[in-house]
């Protein structure tokens, strides 16, 4: 027996009856059945016959532990009472509602409502809203059609095309344009389709998965309430848990307000301000003035009120900014009014800080920024720090080198602005500049200096060991070396080339040995020096045919 609920759009309409419908007074009926059946329909229970031999008998129960301990067992493993079974009432829908009531046996009925829909579920905090809805009873479904809004109040509203609502789970599956909004945070999810779990006995926290590519907005507020810039984050799938743990899954991309992230995975812990960005974590910061990006498998992200205070890169971690690029296993960068302030390296293997004008390395690492520029750096551990010599006084492919058991280099940043590019092997005026560099334990340093004979001749060398060495630079150029305690070294200085035309600028009747005249080999071919007697060894003044400038043991 169907029963038909209808009212006409337009023309004079008679005013809405206070008494509910039949069809609708019967569905309620019938609901109420599900939720509540009668007790007299129901079976009697036969008594207890263990309880009363257990009243009865109470020196063998306390003979017997054995059924005691299995009662207190059963007690601890008993399940929370499950949620009861929704029942929709429908009674706020508008007046053009049309209703198409079947029943199908006792207590089963399906339902067609058309003109718009407003229910929700007896005994809970939930509204539905949509054009048109069909209710089955049996597998406790709900399909919603056209302009679905769903509700709980100060938790979420979830807004789609369209929407099934299962009621004994009290799970919402909405797709098509769907909008989920966090009513407590003010965080959304806009995507093409999104799942929802209300909270239930069974399940204390709600739940929000987005299975398709989608994007969330986050709303953070500060310690005074006030709602900070939203951080944008896109990704293929999201899951949402009670509002306070947000997970996501391939290809995140991070829009943050003062900077840029990306990554395989993510994940975002609201309560503790703590992210995890996993597999192919990458960092660039917004700011111009100070950029600087952060590589690493994996990267955390912490915040103090809502504000980024300090960022970990793990598993081959890389920081490049415009006068450093830091290498280690692990970097750890903070954060003072969300500029750059200072970084740690450390970890497996070694770390290496690469400058304008030196590459240090060493077991870890500290860097000091102040003002957006490069003031410090310490390295501690078999510390080596190796510089360019000046291109414009020297020519030679070697380095300069300083050893020691840590090292602390000290710069000089400029604010000069550069109009042209500086020259090869000169760093830009507008960078750091080194001014001072300390070896300290063990110090040994090689440095090269420009030979007074000018550019085309091999650079000194001024090779020193000592217990701790002080090294000054002019305009990025050694100026001076200083070595205390323990100090020992040499000073080699290029000698003329043995090998070079003697003959050149001699009287042209000047004769060899035997009154014979030399002849000159043949132009482009290299003259041989004059061969010497076996065992016969030169004077101590002669200087050497060749050199290397890192051979310390060899003197001219």
């Amino acid at each position: 027996m169907a029963t038909t609920l209808a009212s006409c759009r337009g023309g004079n309409r008679a005013p809405r009856p206070t008494t509910p419908a039949p069809a609708v007074e019967q569905a309620r009926r019938d609901s109420a059945k599900v939720a509540a059946p009668d007790s007299a329909s129901m079976p009697a229970q036969k008594p207890d016959s263990t309880v009363r031999v257990a009243g009865a008998d109470s020196v063998a129960a306390r003979a017997d532990t054995t059924p005691v301990k299995s009662a207190d067992k059963r007690a601890a493993t008993k399940k929370p009472a499950a949620s009861k079974p929704c029942v929709m009432d429908f009674s706020e829908s508008p007046p053009e509602t049309r209703l198409l009531y079947s029943r199908m046996s006792d207590g089963i009925s399906n339902t067609f409502i058309g003109g718009g829909f407003v229910g929700h579920c007896q005994g809970e905090n939930n509204r539905l809203r949509a054009d048109s809805a069909e209710q089955f009873q049996a597998p406790g479904i709900v399909n919603l059609y056209g302009n679905v809004v769903y509700e709980e109040p100060n938790k979420v509203q979830i807004t789609a095309t369209h929407a099934t609502y299962f009621t004994r789970e009290g799970r919402l599956y909405a797709d098509g344009n769907v909008v989920a909004t966090q009513l407590s945070s003010g965080s959304s999810f806009i995507g093409p389709s999104i799942e929802y779990f209300r909270s239930t006995p069974e399940r204390p926290l709600s739940r929000l998965i987005a299975p398709s590519r989608s994007t969330a907005r986050l709303v953070e507020k500060d310690s005074s309430g006030r709602a900070q810039a939203p951080t944008v984050v896109t990704a293929n799938r999201f899951e949402d848990a009670g509002d306070s743990l947000l997970m996501a899954w391939g290809d995140v991309q991070i829009d943050r307000e003062k900077i840029n992230a990306r990554s395989d995975s993510a994940a975002f812990d609201k309560i503790s301000e703590r992210s995890r960005l996993v597999r192919s974590a990458k960092i660039v910061n917004k700011d111009t003035a100070q950029q600087f990006t952060l590589v690493g498998d994996t990267i955390d992200l912490f915040s103090t009120d809502r504000k980024l205070n300090r960022v970990v890169a793990r598993h081959k971690g890389v920081a490049t900014s415009e006068d450093l690029v830091l290498t280690a296993e692990t970097i750890d960068v903070r954060l003072k009014d969300q500029q750059l302030e200072q970084a740690f390296a450390f970890g497996a293997g070694r770390a290496k800080a690469t400058t304008p004008q030196q590459d240090v390395m060493a077991d870890s690492m500290s860097i000091r920024l102040a003002d957006k520029q490069l003031r410090e750096v310490r390295a501690i551990g078999d510390a080596t720090a190796a510089g360019t010599p000046d291109s414009l006084k020297m020519r030679t492919k070697d380095k300069d080198l300083l050893r020691g058991d840590s090292i602390l280099a000290f710069f000089d940043s400029t604010s000069v602005t550069v109009t042209a590019p500086a020259a090869p092997g000169r760093p830009d005026s507008s960078s750091a500049r080194v001014k001072e560099i300390r070896a300290l334990g063990n110090a040994s340093s090689l440095f090269h200096f420009a030979n007074a004979k000018g550019i085309t001749t091999p650079p000194s060398i001024n090779y020193v060991r000592g217990v701790r060495i002080f090294v000054h630079f002019d305009s990025g150029t050694v100026q001076d070396v200083r070595v205390d305690s323990a100090a020992s070294g040499v000073f080699l200085e290029a000698a003329p080339d043995s090998l070079s035309d003697t003959t050149a600028g001699k009287p042209k009747g000047g004769t060899g040995q035997g009154g014979a005249r030399p002849t000159a080999p043949p132009r482009g071919q290299p003259q041989q020096p004059p061969k010497r007697p076996p065992g016969d060894v030169p004077p101590a003044n002669e200087p050497a045919a060749s050199f290397s400038p890192f051979d310390i043991r060899r003197r001219p």
